[in-house]
């Protein structure tokens, strides 16, 4: 808590926090809203590593798109997958989009990866302004850009012209061309392997991910080398707004995953491990850690930043403000409906602590998937059978475990291999919390304090209600199918459902479903419209 105190007062002097209006660096004319970061901590927030390897940086820079000769970096096809541009800068001197890291391998290779950003930082339009959202959910599409990268190298392999430009840009002697190649196609059939091992019957669109899904595949399929492993992620969710985050006692969709001591150093192990991550366990023995790509000397960094993000306010520069009586009249409303799970937080009170309220699935009555998934994934222990579930404590690990233990494993492996830096990033991370127990049976979904709630659209876990006034009809009553922009609706608080997106989401498919959340629905139109204002004001 001293150090994030210590970074707001230093922020406060030398580094002043971003206001409201303050145009985003290189954002092509997107402005910032008041989250209680400076300018300086936003660029480390959005370009500092945990050790996310997607392929050798200069690659990156030299990669072509698959069907084109202009580059895969180019500015207008990476916003195709969702990106945000930021520019070039002292941490980003490429111009590369918001997310995208660099890391530098003990043998001195410099990598290209994803970072937390990339998935949690959104933009909406209002009119014709872009808002830049620290810490909300961006429209990354992220099936979407693996797919054209695993293209875009594959091509790079088999155009030999394609090739004779990838090799010339990275001053490649042509002796050393073979070699080349060869290393293309290796990391271009690694991707592609990954890809097929979390192949889903529904694409995940902007915006989503099954994220325990593709963890379960990393630790069971990838690295245990166990194909029978592979469970099909097909429960994709939100990203979820990572603002107040840190100050919750739970975290992840079904309220899985304590927030308590260590908890944010394992939930941020994890992270790194499933977002192109690497981890070596043949040959290495637990008690002495699993070799890893997880960059240990961030994740506290990481974690102390967001500590200090606030929620975005409704900007009243650009929007109407609701009116006053009908706020308070809204208040009410949601004193005797809502906040019985959502609690009500001080956003800028910095040490607030944030108990969340856990919801049975049969009760809140939203698509079951992603908790079923989660209780139901099982796999082969493989190389970590017999040893105990945290390398020194819990539980031994059977023939076959729970997925989640398994992962557990695994980060605890990785932890393990760096103790000194693991234990500094612990205590740079570390804020008090309430306490909870870990429930081996999560079968419910979370409820967290609603502020920034008006930024956080499209809403329930998996996305599939696109603005506020529709959770607060009847599911029969909700759009079936809508777009997914940036664009924002100010009256209805949310998607703007009447522009044409190539992106659509649709209600029928399986895991996206809008049923249930029917709180407040019965409420007659006044209420629902005092209660709409409210909103805008957490």
């Amino acid at each position: 808590m001293l150090v994030a105190t210590l970074c707001l007062a230093a922020c406060s002097r030398s580094d002043p926090v971003v206001v409201s209006g303050d145009p985003v660096p290189q954002g092509m004319g997107a402005i910032n809203l008041e989250q209680g970061w400076s300018a300086s901590i936003q660029e480390k927030s959005w370009f500092t590593t945990f050790g996310s390897r997607l392929m050798p940086y200069e690659w990156f820079l030299a990669l072509e798109q698959p069907h084109a000769s202009a580059p895969f970096r180019d500015l207008r096809h990476m916003a195709a997958f969702g990106l945000l541009n930021a520019g070039p800068s002292m941490l980003n001197p490429d111009g590369l989009p918001v997310g995208f890291t660099q890391d530098t391998d003990p043998n001195g290779k410099r990598w290209v990866g994803l970072g937390c950003a990339a998935c949690h930082t959104g933009q909406v339009m209002i009119d014709a302004q872009a808002v830049r959202l620290d810490g909300g959910q961006s429209l990354f599409d992220f099936q979407r850009f693996e797919d054209s990268v695993i293209k875009a190298l594959s091509a790079t392999v088999s155009d030999d012209d394609k090739f004779a430009r990838f090799a010339n840009a990275l001053n490649v002697a042509e002796t050393e061309q073979i070699s080349l190649r060869n290393a293309l196609v290796a990391r271009a059939q690694k991707m592609r392997n990954v890809q097929r091992t979390n192949q889903t019957p529904v694409p995940y669109g902007p915006g989503r991910l099954d994220a325990f899904g593709q963890i379960f595949n990393a630790v069971g399929v990838q690295f245990l080398e166990s194909p029978a492993n592979r469970h099909v992620p097909d429960a994709p969710v939100s990203f979820p707004v990572l603002w107040s985050a840190p100050h919750l006692d739970l975290v992840q969709w079904n309220g899985s995953a304590p927030n308590a001591g260590p908890g944010p150093l394992f939930q941020n192990v994890t992270t790194a491990l499933a977002v192109f991550g690497e981890l070596e366990i043949t040959g290495h023995n637990a008690k002495l850690g699993y070799p890893s790509s997880v960059h240990f000397d961030n994740l506290g960094r990481i974690q102390e930043w967001l500590y200090a993000l606030k929620s975005p306010r409704w900007p009243k520069d650009l929007l109407e403000q609701p009116e006053a009586k009908s706020v308070k009249r809204g208040e009410q409303v949601y004193a005797q409906h809502c906040e019985s799970c959502h609690a009500i937080t001080d956003r800028d009170d910095p040490k607030r602590k944030v108990k969340v309220a856990l919801t049975p699935v049969d009760v809140v009555g939203t698509d079951a998937r992603m908790v079923n998934n989660f209780l139901e994934a099982t796999a082969a222990s493989g190389r970590f059978e017999g040893q105990k579930l945290a390398v020194f404590a819990g539980p031994t690990l059977e023939r076959r475990a729970q997925s989640i233990d398994l992962v557990v494993h695994a980060a605890t492996g990785a932890t393990l291999r760096h103790p000194l830096k693991a234990a500094r990033a612990a205590a740079q991370g570390y804020h008090k919390v309430y306490k909870d127990q870990i429930d081996q049976h999560p079968d419910y979904y979370k409820a967290r304090s609603l502020d920034g709630i008006w930024a956080s659209a499209p809403y329930l876990h998996n996305g599939s209600v696109p603005t506020l006034a529709d959770l607060l009809l009847t599911p029969d009553e909700r759009p079936t199918r809508f777009p997914i922009s940036h664009h924002f609706d100010a009256t209805r608080v949310g998607l703007n459902t009447g522009i044409t997106s190539d992106a659509q989401f649709d209600t029928a498919l399986p895991g996206n479903s809008n049923a249930g959340h029917v709180f407040g629905t019965e409420l007659p139109p006044p209420s629902k419209t005092d209660l709409l204002n409210f909103l805008k004001t957490l």
